[in-house]
This record gives C-alpha cells, structure tokens and sequence, in this order.
C-alpha cells in the first residue's frame, strides 16, 4: 500500500517537482495545500503567508514569518474560520491577504454584488440555525447581545439575556427587523452588538467603506505587481 509521505514537496513553481499522486486510502490530502500554494503564482502566496501572520485571532502561528515549507504544517493547525479564508485565495487566486473570517465575508459580498441582498433579506429558521452553528464565538456573542438589546429599543421592556444556546429558537420570535439584522452579521461576521437602527445604518456604512478601500488597494497590488512582471 502507498505510503502518504513524510515530508511536504520541494518549493518549487515547477509542478514537476512535485511527489507523485498518492492512493486515497493512504491520505490523498497529505500535502494538498502545499501542492495548491506552490503551484500559485508569487502574489497569491504572498497573499497565504500574509493572511497566517496578520490573522487577529490567536493561533500558533500568529505573527510568526512562516517558512514555506512550513505550509502545510501551518494550514494542519488553522482555526477552521482561517482554513476557509486561505482555501479562499487559493481557490479565487487572489494576490492579497484578509485579516478575519468578517474581512473575508464583507469583501466577498461585495465582489459578487450581494452586500445590498445581505443588508434587506432575514435568513429562514433553518438556514439561521445552521449558519449561526458555523459562526465564530465572538459573532455569536454579539448576536446574543445585540437579540437582548434590539427587543428592549422595540419594547422598552427589560429581558434576561439570552444565552448564545438559545438564541437559535428566540430568533423565531423576534421582528422581522431584528431577523434582518441578525441574518446581516451572520453574512458579514459582524462582531459588535447592533442595539438599534442607527446604529445598524452606521454599520452597513462601515462595512461599505471597508470594501471600498479594500477594492481599491487590490486594484494597487494588481498594478504594482504587474509593473514588476509578476503576471
């Protein structure tokens, strides 16, 4: 039986260089992304090595300049929010970094048109559960308070806040407005309560400003890597 190898393939931008297909059952993705990374052009890894490193969220490898041999290794130890974000350039090919699961998601709303869909439509019970399962903990803690919140700006009644395990079934009940509000930070890793309209406006605004800005940043990666040869 073919053996999944014990080290990661050479760095190289020759695919040649790389280790022979291996059989499924003896661990097909063994190196799977260090093949995707070294196989990417230049920027793109740039793009991998910069988002491990400036990741906000702790991991092992946080502000650590990766060797890139180390790849491999690196993505194994990934929180799964970062795993998707760095399958995410790989896959779309992008020749920048992102700093958060919410930085990744604001800027994909709004590279595939979908940031006004996201700001106006309230997910289905279903769907919300599921994507609320999936959320990282600092998102679901500013849903629950931001649930807490919302209902006493509507009612001008007091609630025992609701635990980050039940706000899955009390999103049934609340007001379309606030279901509008709790579907938009889930599509945008929104990690700040949202405590009433105001401030809900304010924060569609910032999350247009972010994109911009990124946008236009990417268009300046994209030229100054042009302007070397890179492409």
């Amino acid at each position: 039986m073919p053996q999944a190898p014990s080290h990661p393939p050479p760095y190289s931008i020759e695919c040649s260089s790389f280790p022979p297909p291996i059989e499924a059952a003896a661990g097909s993705q063994a190196w799977a992304f260090q093949r995707a990374f070294e196989s990417s052009r230049e920027p793109v890894r740039w793009g991998i090595l910069t988002t491990m490193r400036c990741w906000i969220d702790t991991w092992p490898f946080k502000g650590v300049e990766l060797e890139r041999e180390r790849i491999q290794q690196a993505y194994d130890q990934a929180p799964i929010d970062l795993k998707v974000t760095l399958d995410y350039i790989i896959t779309n090919k992008f020749p920048f970094y992102f700093k958060s699961d919410g930085h990744r998601r604001c800027y994909d709303l709004y590279r595939t048109g979908r940031i006004q869909e996201a700001e106006t439509s309230m997910l289905p019970q279903e769907d919300f559960i599921r994507e609320y399962n999936a959320a990282v903990e600092p998102v679901k803690d500013a849903i629950a308070s931001t649930n807490k919140r919302w209902i006493w700006y509507e009612a001008y009644t007091e609630i025992s806040p609701v635990s980050k395990e039940e706000v899955v079934q009390a999103y049934a009940n609340v007001s379309d407005p606030l279901k509008v509000v709790l579907s938009w930070m889930l599509a945008t890793g929104w990690t700040i309560r949202v405590g009433n309209p105001r401030f809900f406006e304010q924060s569609k605004a910032a999350v247009h400003e972010m994109c911009l800005n990124h946008a236009t940043a990417h268009i300046e990666l994209h030229a100054m890597n042009r302007l070397v040869g890179m492409y």
